[in-house]
């Protein structure tokens, strides 16, 4: 899924970076990166992102300028990283994290944005819609599978009468996972 996720985004970053060579081979593609946290998750999607880049030939230094920013979970941080890309103007954003994409989403309409580590964009009000997402932002979601994980919980434990589920409340991708299970396991 994840090697899916990655080469869905390398491909979209590819025509946009080849539209831009075009008009202009001699001039270096920028790219803005912002990431909310230092997690391993996150900073795994930021290294697939740049070896994906590498491996189709866009090399940092090279003939692509990645400006990486790590917000530190910080909202203020966020939406001053998110307009020094728009005041920049880079050629593309790339948001790692719910909060990054809406950050650099209410920053620009103009800027391609792609993100990642997304779990439901449409709840997040960066898209439209999964199949199409409409205006200047697109990526790819980490949902996992909630309605098999409760499949497996009620292969293993077959008897369980109540499921209690830990979420943060204050973050949208855990309400909607919450949500989601709890309607799921309604049902089962």
């Amino acid at each position: 899924m994840k090697k899916l996720s990655v080469l869905i985004i390398v491909a979209f970053v590819l025509t946009v970076l080849s539209v831009n060579v075009v008009f202009a081979e001699d001039t270096m593609i920028n790219i803005g990166i912002l990431q909310l946290v230092e997690h391993a998750a996150l900073d795994a999607s930021y290294q697939g992102f740049v070896d994906a880049l590498k491996e189709e030939g866009f090399e940092d230094g090279v003939n692509i300028n990645i400006d990486y920013q790590n917000a530190q979970a910080d909202q203020s941080n966020l939406m001053t990283i998110s307009e020094r890309f728009v005041k920049n103007k880079v050629d593309l954003i790339l948001a790692i994290a719910t909060p990054a994409a809406q950050a650099v989403a209410s920053a620009t309409t103009e800027i391609p944005i792609l993100f990642t580590a997304v779990t439901d964009p449409v709840a997040a009000r960066l898209v439209e819609s999964n199949e199409k997402p409409g205006l200047n932002v697109t990526g790819t979601t980490d949902a996992g599978p909630i309605d098999k994980q409760l499949e497996l919980l009620q292969e293993m434990f077959p008897d369980f009468k109540i499921l209690g589920v830990i979420y943060n409340s204050s973050e949208v991708n855990s309400e909607v996972q919450a949500k989601q299970a709890e309607e799921l396991a309604t049902a089962m």
